[in-house]
C-alpha cells in the first residue's frame, strides 16, 4: 500500500474509533440517566453492547473515562430493591463478554479447536512473568476470609472493585493490544471532566446534580482552616487531588511527544507510530487536559497533592531535559523555567495556605498511624479488605482510637492514610509484598526506557507513579476504584516502548 494510502486509512480508523469511543460513553451516560425512561436506557445500553463487540478497546477506554464516577453508579429500580450500578463496572464486564465472544467465534469461524497445550504453555510462562499479579489476587482473597462479619459484603464488594476488576482489566488491555496512546487519551479525558467540574464548583457553579447523584456524606463544596474546598464527584476534596496528580504528568508528556514528533526532530521520529501522531489538535488536546488537571490539583487545596505534583515535575523534567539533550539549549531552558515556576508555585501555596506545613490533618494522621500498628499487632495478617473502619469505628467494639479523635470526622475515617499500613491492613503482607514486587518491574523497566532509549511518555509515566507515592505515604495509594484503575493503566504504560 501506498505511503500517503496508508497514513490516509490510519488516521481515518483512528478518527472512527474516537467517535465509537464517545459515543459508547454517551450510551453510558443515557443508560445511567434516572429520570429517562427505562426502555430507553436499556437501549442505551444494547447499544454499547454492539458497539463493545466492535470496539472493545472503546469499551475499555470508557472504563477509564467512568471510573471517577464510582460514587455516583447508574440506579436500576426492580420490585424488591433498587439496584446499584457503578458505570465503570458495567463497562468493564461488557467488554470483558464481547472479548470472550469475540475469541470463541474467532475459533468457531475458523473451524479450530483451541490448543490446549499452547495454552498451558502460555500459562506457565505467564505465572512467572505475573507472579505479582497472582500473589495480589491471592492476597486479596485472604482479605476476604480475614473480614468481621459484619462486614464480609464490603470485603467482597471491595475485591471485586479493588482486586478482581483491576486485574481483569489489566489482563484484557494487554490482550486485545490496547495502545498507549488510547490509554492516556481516556486518563486524560477522565482528568479534565472531573477537573472541569471541580472548577465550576470553585466559582460557585455546581454541576454534579446533572451528572447523578453522589452517594457520599460530605457536601461539594466544604470550608477548611478557612480556605474554599471543592470535591468535584468525589465525597473528599483529597479524593480529587489524588486523582489528577496522576492525570497531569502523563498528559503533560504525552503532550510534549506529540508536539516534538511533529516537529519531525528527534531519533524516533523515523517511526510509523509517530507519523500516526503527528496532529496539533491530538497535542492541544492532551496539553489542555494537562492543565485542566493541573487548574483541578489547586482547587482541591490538598497540600499532598501539590507537593506531590512538585515531585512530578521534578522526574517529568529531568526525563524531558535527557529527552532533549542533543537540541536547542533555549527550549531545554524554557522547559526547566516552566518547570521551576511550577515548583515554587506549588510548594508556596502548601506551605503558605491551610495553616503552614504543621497544619491541617498531620496530628489526625500520626494518630491514625499509631492505631493502625496497635491493629498490625494483633493481627500480623492483617484486617482484611475494606475493614478498617470495622476496627476503628468504636461503635463496633474493637476500636484503639485515641479519645481526641472521637466526635471528629476522623471517627469514621476507612484508612490509615499511609500506602504501607493500607496495603497491610486490606491484604496483609503477600500483599504488601505484590504491590513491592509491580513497583519493582514498574520502575526497573520505566528507567530502563528513560535513561537508554529517552522516551519522555514514560518519564510522564514514572513522573505519576511517582507522585503517586509521596502522596501515598500520607493518604490513599491505590484501595479506592479509580485509584486502581489508574495503576494499572501507569504499569501498562510503563511496559509499552514508543515504538
Amino acid at each position: 500500500m501506498p505511503g500517503f494510502l496508508f497514513d490516509l486509512y490510519q488516521r481515518t480508523a483512528r478518527a472512527t474509533f474516537v467517535l465509537a469511543s464517545l459515543f459508547m460513553a454517551l450510551c453510558l451516560a443515557v443508560f445511567s440517566t434516572g429520570g429517562l425512561p427505562l426502555a430507553f436506557r436499556l437501549t442505551g445500553l444494547l447499544l454499547f453492547v454492539a458497539l463493545a463487540l466492535v470496539h472493545p478497546a472503546g469499551g475499555l477506554a470508557c472504563v477509564i473515562l467512568t471510573a471517577p464516577l464510582y460514587l455516583m453508579p447508574a440506579t436500576v429500580d426492580i420490585p424488591t430493591r433498587t439496584l446499584l450500578l457503578p458505570l465503570h463496572e458495567v463497562a468493564l464486564l461488557i467488554t470483558t463478554a464481547a472479548v470472550c465472544w469475540r475469541w470463541i467465534g474467532g475459533h468457531i469461524r475458523d473451524r479450530r479447536m483451541p490448543d490446549a497445550g499452547a495454552a498451558l504453555q502460555r500459562v506457565r510462562a505467564m505465572s512467572v512473568s505475573h507472579a505479582p499479579e497472582a500473589l495480589l489476587a491471592l492476597a486479596g482473597i485472604i482479605g476476604v476470609m480475614l473480614a468481621v462479619p459484619e462486614g464480609r459484603g464490603a470485603a467482597l464488594r471491595e475485591f471485586r472493585w479493588l482486586i478482581v476488576e483491576p486485574l481483569l482489566f489489566y489482563g484484557l488491555v494487554r490482550t486485545i493490544r490496547m495502545s498507549r496512546e488510547t490509554l492516556i487519551g481516556a486518563l486524560a479525558l477522565s482528568g479534565a471532566f472531573v477537573a472541569v467540574i471541580g472548577a465550576f464548583q470553585f466559582v460557585g457553579l455546581d454541576l454534579t446534580p446533572l451528572i447523578g447523584e453522589k452517594r457520599a456524606f460530605s457536601e461539594n463544596i466544604i470550608v477548611v482552616d478557612g480556605v474554599r474546598r471543592v470535591t468535584s464527584v468525589y465525597g473528599h476534596p483529597n479524593n480529587l487531588g489524588l486523582y489528577l496528580e496522576r492525570v497531569w504528568p502523563l498528559a503533560a508528556a504525552m503532550a510534549a511527544w506529540i508536539w516534538h514528533a511533529r516537529r519531525g526532530d528527534g531519533a524516533a521520529s523515523a517511526s510509523p507510530a509517530v507519523s500516526e501522531r503527528r496532529s496539533t489538535g491530538a497535542a492541544f488536546f492532551f496539553a489542555a487536559c494537562a492543565l485542566l488537571s493541573l487548574t483541578g490539583v489547586v482547587v482541591s487545596f490538598s497540600r499532598g497533592a501539590w507537593l506531590a505534583s512538585v515531585i512530578a515535575a521534578v522526574v517529568l523534567g529531568a526525563g524531558w531535559l535527557l529527552h532533549r539533550s542533543q537540541h536547542r539549549q533555549a527550549v531545554r531552558w524554557s522547559a526547566l523555567a516552566f518547570i521551576g515556576a511550577l515548583i515554587v508555585g506549588m510548594t508556596g501555596l502548601a506551605l503558605t495556605l491551610r495553616g503552614g506545613p504543621g497544619g491541617g490533618s498531620v496530628d489526625a494522621r500520626l494518630l491514625l498511624w499509631r492505631e493502625a500498628l496497635v491493629y498490625l499487632r494483633q493481627n500480623p495478617l492483617g484486617l482484611g479488605i475494606d475493614q478498617f473502619y470495622y476496627y476503628h469505628n468504636p461503635a463496633f467494639g474493637r476500636s484503639a482510637i485515641d479519645p481526641s479523635l472521637v466526635g471528629t470526622s476522623e471517627e469514621f475515617a476507612a484508612h490509615p492514610h499511609n500506602l504501607l499500613l493500607d496495603a497491610w491492613v486490606n491484604v496483609g503482607p503477600l500483599g504488601v509484598l505484590a504491590f513491592g514486587l509491580l513497583l519493582v518491574r514498574f520502575y526497573r523497566n520505566a528507567l530502563i526506557a528513560v535513561r537508554k532509549r529517552r522516551e519522555v511518555v514514560i518519564a510522564g509515566a514514572l513522573a505519576a507513579m511517582t507522585a503517586a507515592l509521596f502522596h501515598g505515604l500520607v493518604d490513599r495509594f491505590y484501595f479506592v476504584p479509580d485509584l486502581a484503575i489508574a495503576f494499572w493503566v501507569l504499569m501498562t504504560v510503563g511496559e509499552r516502548s514508543e515504538n
